[in-house]
Order: structure tokens, then C-alpha cells, then sequence
């Protein structure tokens, strides 16, 4: 039997919906005030969508060429800022719409300044700026970049810019109003022959959904990873899309579908969902206001089928904090000896561990912050967990940063785990006795907040095992009396350096080891998603906790390494010399046997505990 089919995407199958239901719509005609447009294929319609997870969908003629037309404007202007700030581009275009036509002649009357840089007097002003950096390469310099946008070498039909050179009588009327005015400081014709040029760039339909998708991903590509435009530049060229980018149809264009988008006379239209998507057609016949006919009907059905409105969006969810544990419930992989889990025992409840999840924007940092505060209530440590965080602005950052110093500072000792990639304010995130401790990875922070607690309870970090029976620890302390002297009798005092294997995975299980002093670790090797092996840690013992006894008791060979993290030494009991004891005495082989079993059934339902709580993580 062959594979199965497989199963339709229902994405996809909405875009081919769409497709064949507006197909027939005939309404409106190219462009003809351009002879070259004029000449467009009536019939050509395509529609495609990219994801801000590099997937794209599309249908129909998505892959044939047209111009970009007024589609660059809010590009070249991205381009602008990016290479000369937004003050030097605000002191040569406005930010207000006109509700004119896209060549109005709307001018401020005292300063001639054009009313935006969507409309044509504001992206010839733009292009002149663009073209003013570098004359010579300026025609390189905007394909380049438009290339980083579409994630693809693009190029200019020659024969749309010379039909747009030889008709543009008005764009001209503008370039030499302009000049009069000085927003174009220069004789206006090589500025005004590269917005032709820049006009002229052929794209796809597709190309416009992975640049529409840059745009939602605060300007990075996200089929190239390549970041052509910053966060702040993305965020102003939204905003100007929003109220300009339709003309004088933009109110309706908010009111009926809601998403920022750039609409272009070659039958283009763009349109973006910021954080999510990027939405692209293509059907050259247009309505009055210069908009692709079929390009607005499908993105007003997308719009109201998804939801994708930004004034429709649902209320915050309070899921941002994906977990919250108790110390009791979950604790460290640090195995500790008697005395020192007697301390913890009572007071483990005043560590509180909280997992982050999600986008950390203002809502969702808003439920955590109150959350935090009313954990931090009852918690003496807080260790917060922010592997599930898939994103962190930068002002949420500096608001969270805040907050943890303020906790830090009510009398709450702060560690945060597994927070690397978030770019956190890294100033105040310091490891320091005064400061909020950074660890790279959870088990190492909830170890970190039991040392703490430790610390504040006056234990003792480390209980050395001396070779006095009487003050014996670990298993030893569960034997009788006469048989503690037997065992110990029989147990051989080994020193250990820093980074000394201990154990080696393979190795025969014929020894028992009992921790004096210093720290070990017991780790395996895992495969990671790449295939690459990675060292993960399964315990740690200090003084006082015995390991070895699986394969001690078993007699099969050792399934992990153990290695010493600290200088120390370990009472360690051979097979040879067990069997030595069980044959003069018995009953003190019973009793230490019983005391293996007691301790070892103690850490496996510890570690069940733990391994349930993993699978709800």
C-alpha cells in the first residue's frame, strides 16, 4: 500500500476559495494613464499570504511579474529614515494623511512640505532624499534593499519606465514645485527619473507577501532571517500605511478591513497583520481610488473570515504564567545529605518557582506582575523561569527589570532561569550577593534557591563524614550500632580532584560510594534535535548521600558517568569486601542491605514526583 494522501491545509484551501470566487469579478480596468500598464492582462489574479514562521500560501498567477508601482513608497521611505534619521525626513515629508488623490498636489501652503510620503509629492521628496546620498549608486541602493525586503534579487522593467518617463508631466509639475519650496535642493529630474525607476521594480505577488511579512515581523525577513528594517522604523512605516496608504479611501479602507496597507496602479495591493502575517494580490483592474479592484474585495473577506481586524482583537488571556510550583513539590536534582533535608523539609514552601509563557507585551506582563507580587507574599525566593517567553520587547524588559528589583529590594531573592536569548537589561542582571542571580537553566536556579535557603537557616554547606563510627552520616546512620563498626571497618577513604571520573557509563557496578566531602555528578549523554550529543545532569550529591547502589545491588554495569565537580573524597565499599563481611557477619550485610533499599526506594519516588511534574511542564 502506498502512503496516504496528504490531508488539505485549510489555509490554503480558503486562498483557493477566494480565488475562484472573485475570479469573475470584472469590475474596473488597468491602468491607462501609463500606455505599458494599459497593456496588462485583465484577467491576471493571484493571491498569496507568508507567516510571520516563513510558510507561504498562494494561488493563481503568484508568480508573474507586474511593477511594484506605488507599492515602494512606504519602502523607499523605510530606506530614507534608515539612512537619515526620522528628524532630517520629517523636516522634507509630513505624517498626515491628505485624503487626496495619490497625485494631489497637497502641499503645506507656508512650508511646501508634502502632506505624507504615500501620496506622489511625498515619495518623489523621499526618492530625492535617497538619491541625494549617492547619486551615482542610488538606483543600487534601492534594488538592494528591496531585494532584502523580498528576499530575492529584483530588477526594473525598462519598458514601464520609459513609457512612465515620457508621460509623467505631473509627477514632473511636482518635482519642480517641489524644488521651489527646497524640499528638493537640486535640479528635481535625476531624483524624478529615479522614482520612475523605483516605480519600475518588477515584483511577484508572492514577493509582496514575504515583504508584507517583513513587515509583521518588525522588519526581518522571515524566510531569509535578514533584517532590513529596525523595530522602530517598521513601527512608523505601520503607522503611515494605516492612515495614508489607500489615499483618500483609507477611512474606509479601516473601517471595512482594518490592517495597515499599501495599494499600487500596477494591481498590486499589500496588506499586514503586525506579529503575524503579510498579505499580497494581484489583478491589475482597478477601481477610482487606484485600488486593485479584486485585491480589496478578497482582503475585506480575509479580514472578517480570520479575524485579522486590529480592531477586533480578543481580550487578553491570563495564561501568561504557564506554571507555579512550590519548593516542596518541585526541587533541584542536588541530593542532600539527612541534616541538610531536615532543614529544607520545612521551610522548602517559602521557594516559589514560576513559569513565563507567551509574548511578554504590556497585557501579559501586566498579569505577571501581579501574579509575582502576590506570590512574592509568601515566597522568601523567586525563581522565574522564562524558557516558554517567545518574546520580550524591549520596554516590557526594562518594566520587568524594574519590577524584579523591586521585589529584590521588599526582601524577595530574585533568580531567573533560561532567559539568555531575551536580551534581558543585562546591567542590574548580575550574579551578586545584592543582585538578581542569572542561571542557564532551571534545575541550576531551584539548586541555587535551596543553597540560599540553606545560607538563611544558618546550615552548614558541608557536614564531613569522619571515621568515627559515632559520627558517621549517610546509610551508616540506619544501622545498628555494632554493625555501623562492621561495615565501616570494611570501607576504603578515596580522594578525589576537581573534573575526576568517577564513574564511567559501562563501567562494572561493584562499588558503593558514600560522599565525605566535596560535590559529584551524575550525568548521560542525550541526543539533541540536530543529532548532537548533550550532557544532561540526572543528580549531585554532597555529604552524607551515597550513590552507586542500582548497579552496586543489581551487578549490571553503570547506565551514567560520575564525575567530581569539587575536590573531595567518598567511603567507598567494594563487592569483594561486601562479600568478605557477608561471610563473618551476616546480619550487618542484612542491615546494610535494608538501609540500600530503604534509601534507594526513598529517591526513586522522589524522582517519580519530579518526572510528573516534568510531563505537566
Amino acid at each position: 500500500m502506498g502512503s496516504p494522501p496528504a490531508a488539505a491545509n485549510v489555509i490554503q484551501g480558503l486562498l483557493e476559495e477566494l480565488h475562484e470566487r472573485y475570479q469573475p469579478l470584472n469590475d474596473g480596468k488597468p491602468a491607462d494613464y501609463i500606455p505599458e500598464l494599459a497593456k496588462a492582462d485583465p484577467g491576471d489574479f493571484g493571491i498569496a499570504l507568508a507567516t510571520a514562521d516563513g510558510r507561504v500560501y498562494e494561488v493563481g498567477d503568484t508568480r508573474k511579474p507586474f511593477t511594484i508601482q506605488s507599492i515602494s513608497k512606504p519602502f523607499a521611505y523605510g530606506l530614507a529614515l534608515k539612512l537619515l534619521g526620522s528628524e532630517r525626513m520629517f523636516q522634507k515629508v509630513g505624517v498626515e494623511p491628505s485624503g487626496e488623490a495619490f497625485n494631489a498636489i497637497s502641499l503645506d501652503p507656508s512650508t511646501g512640505r508634502p502632506r505624507n510620503p504615500m501620496i506622489n509629492a511625498g515619495a518623489i521628496a523621499t526618492t530625492a532624499q535617497i538619491y541625494n546620498i549617492d547619486p551615482a549608486g542610488a538606483e543600487t541602493l534601492l534594488l538592494d534593499f528591496f531585494a532584502e525586503l523580498a528576499g530575492r534579487p529584483l530588477g526594473i522593467d525598462h519598458g514601464v519606465f520609459a513609457s512612465e518617463q515620457a508621460t509623467g508631466h505631473r509627477n514632473r509639475a511636482i518635482g519642480h514645485l517641489l524644488r521651489n519650496f527646497d524640499i528638493i535642493e537640486a535640479h528635481p529630474e535625476p531624483s524624478l527619473d529615479l522614482y520612475f525607476r523605483q516605480c519600475s521594480i518588477t515584483v511577484t505577488c508572492r514577493d509582496l507577501a514575504v515583504m508584507a511579512a517583513t513587515l509583521a515581523c518588525q522588519g526581518r525577513n522571515p524566510l531569509t532571517g535578514r533584517q532590513p528594517l529596525t523595530q522602530e522604523l517598521t513601527i512608523r512605516i505601520l503607522a503611515l500605511m494605516a492612515t495614508c496608504g489607500t489615499y483618500d479611501f483609507a477611512g474606509q479602507w479601516l473601517y471595512d478591513v482594518g490592517m495597515p496597507a499599501k495599494s499600487g496602479v500596477g494591481g498590486g495591493v499589500l496588506a499586514v497583520v503586525p506579529g503575524r502575517l503579510g498579505i499580497a494580490t494581484y489583478s491589475p483592474p482597478l477601481d477610482s481610488y487606484g485600488n486593485s479592484v479584486r485585491g480589496v474585495a478578497v482582503c475585506n473577506e480575509l479580514a472578517d473570515r480570520l479575524g485579522l481586524s486590529l480592531f477586533n482583537q480578543y481580550p487578553h488571556s491570563s495564561a501568561t504564567i504557564r506554571r507555579t510550583y512550590r519548593g516542596g513539590q518541585r526541587q533541584s536534582r542536588r541530593w542532600r545529605n539527612p541534616a541538610e533535608t531536615a532543614l529544607l523539609q520545612d521551610q522548602r514552601d517559602s521557594i516559589r518557582i514560576v513559569l513565563v509563557q507567551g509574548v511578554l507585551d504590556l497585557a501579559s506582563l501586566e498579569c505577571l506582575v501581579a501574579e509575582l507580587i502576590q506570590i512574592s507574599s509568601e515566597a522568601r525566593i523567586l525563581v522565574l523561569d522564562l524558557e516558554h517567553v517567545t518574546a520580550l520587547p524591549e520596554e516590557s524588559g526594562r518594566l520587568l527589570e524594574q519590577q524584579l528589583i523591586a521585589l529584590h529590594d521588599s526582601g524577595v531573592r530574585i533568580l531567573i532561569s533560561r532567559a539568555a536569548r531575551l536580551r534581558l537589561p543585562t546591567d542590574r542582571f548580575l550574579e551578586s550577593e545584592d543582585r538578581l542571580i542569572h542561571l542557564v537553566n532551571l534545575d541550576q536556579a531551584i539548586e541555587r534557591a535551596e543553597d540560599l535557603l540553606l545560607a538563611s537557616l544558618d546550615a552548614k554547606a558541608e557536614i564531613p563524614l569522619t571515621s568515627e563510627i559515632e559520627e558517621t552520616l549517610g546509610f551508616l546512620d540506619q544501622l545498628q550500632p555494632a554493625h555501623r563498626q562492621s561495615v565501616a571497618v570494611v570501607m576504603e577513604h578515596r580522594h578525589y580532584r576537581a573534573g575526576d571520573a568517577v564513574i564511567r557509563k559501562g563501567d562494572t557496578g561493584d562499588e558503593l560510594f558514600l560522599v565525605r566531602e566535596g560535590r559529584f555528578t551524575t550525568t548521560i549523554d542525550l541526543p539533541t534535535a540536530g543529532g548532537e550529543l548533550h550532557q544532561s545532569r540526572l543528580a549531585t550529591f554532597g555529604p552524607g548521600v551515597s550513590f552507586g547502589e542500582i548497579a552496586f545491588l543489581s551487578g549490571q554495569p553503570r547506565m551514567a558517568n560520575v564525575t567530581a565537580d569539587t575536590p573531595g573524597s567518598c567511603w567507598v565499599l567494594s563487592r569483594a569486601r561486601f562479600d568478605e563481611l557477608q561471610q563473618v557477619d551476616p546480619d550487618a550485610t542484612c542491615d546494610l542491605l535494608l538501609a540500600l533499599t530503604t534509601g534507594l526506594s526513598r529517591k526513586l519516588g522522589a524522582t517519580n514526583v519530579q518526572l510528573m511534574l516534568l510531563e505537566q511542564h
